[in-house]
């Protein structure tokens, strides 16, 4: 009998330590693959930071390249509980938070320190407290993704005319297609893991991601030119299931929303950085053909995509949203640089 009560004694243990092993361990699904990569760098900073912070007591078991699905069944297990993080792009993120469009138009940023200061001010606030009304997920930062240009396999482009009947893949976002519908071209929504597929395939002529993805997704393998023309600003959107949040203690609460911002601290340096530190990997290693547009060619395209784009997005988000980033612009514009 006492051996008996032994034995279960031990089961029950073993059991009770299982227990609580699972219950501790976090999962972050990511879609790049593990590696010196901007967004990877960005959720191991994360992991190590919350697992030094709670002495252990949280870890994170990252699963990067696509492991769990691609960025729409990664969102859906976020909703449904099943994944504790991921990191979507906003064209991914605007089918389940269609607001997230306004994000989009064209040559909105000047430059990175600009969009920094939005994401992290009052707007971007005000946008994740709504995504968490809409969705039930919590939105724990926004980070960079970085601006985004178009590959292709057919001819360079300098000029908008150059866009003309090539096959661009976008997002799974309206903005994006219609911004690639307004420059003349045929725009096939295709899921970030079946990208260079269909590029290697000919299913498309080109895709449009900032340089570190173009090299990092492997899309550089299989593209001849690349130009810098910078016409949208991409996010990615550290996002939480919000049931397993508020399960946290304050304390493990306040770790996990400093994690995610200093992990979107570190995409944002890195993606800035990966804009030349890239372009001269894919020049120089892939044999793509550069070309970085000047201020005179961004104008260009901007004189063509930007009021359409900024129509559709209108009529989808309405005009306030869309007044209220923009005059957030402004306002951090004139904080940055002084007022003209």
């Amino acid at each position: 009998m006492f051996n008996i009560r032994t034995a279960i004694g031990a089961l029950m243990g073993v059991l009770s330590l299982s227990s609580v092993s699972i219950a501790e361990e976090i999962k972050f699904g990511i879609g790049v693959a593990e590696g010196d990569y901007p967004e990877y760098n960005a959720v191991l900073r994360f992991k190590e930071y919350v697992e030094f912070k709670t002495n252990g007591e949280i870890t994170v078991r990252l699963f990067p390249g696509n492991q769990l699905g691609g960025e729409r069944e990664m969102l859906e297990q976020v909703q449904q509980g099943s994944l504790e993080l991921t990191l979507p792009a906003d064209g991914a993120m605007a089918g389940f938070y269609p607001p997230m469009q306004v994000w989009s138009v064209p040559y909105i940023f000047e430059s990175a320190p600009i969009a920094w200061e939005v994401m992290s001010g009052p707007f971007g606030d005000a946008m994740r407290e709504d995504i968490l009304e809409q969705t039930g997920m919590r939105a724990l930062a926004f980070s960079q993704n970085g601006f985004r240009s178009f590959t292709n396999n057919v001819r360079p482009i300098v000029n908008p005319d150059d866009m003309a009947g090539l096959k661009i893949r976008t997002m799974e976002s309206p903005v994006y297609m219609e911004m690639v519908k307004s420059l003349g071209a045929t725009a096939v929504p295709i899921s970030g893991a079946e990208v260079v597929m269909a590029l290697r395939q000919g299913v498309v002529d080109g895709q449009e991601n900032p340089p570190a993805v173009v090299y990092s997704g492997g899309a550089g393998e299989v593209q001849k030119y690349y130009t810098l023309n910078e016409h949208t600003f991409g996010l990615h959107v550290v996002i939480a299931n919000n049931d397993w949040f508020e399960s946290l203690t304050p304390g493990h609460q306040q770790i996990i929303q400093d994690a995610a911002k200093l992990a979107a601290w570190t995409e944002n340096l890195q993606k800035t950085e990966g804009d030349w530190l890239y372009s001269r990997q894919l020049q120089d290693e892939l044999g793509m053909e550069i070309h970085v547009s000047t201020p005179e060619e961004k104008v260009a395209f901007r004189d063509v995509v930007q009021e359409p784009v900024l129509q559709f997005i209108r009529s989808n988000v309405g005009d306030e949203l869309v007044d209220d980033l923009l005059a957030e612009v402004e306002t951090v514009k004139a904080r940055m640089y002084g007022s003209e």
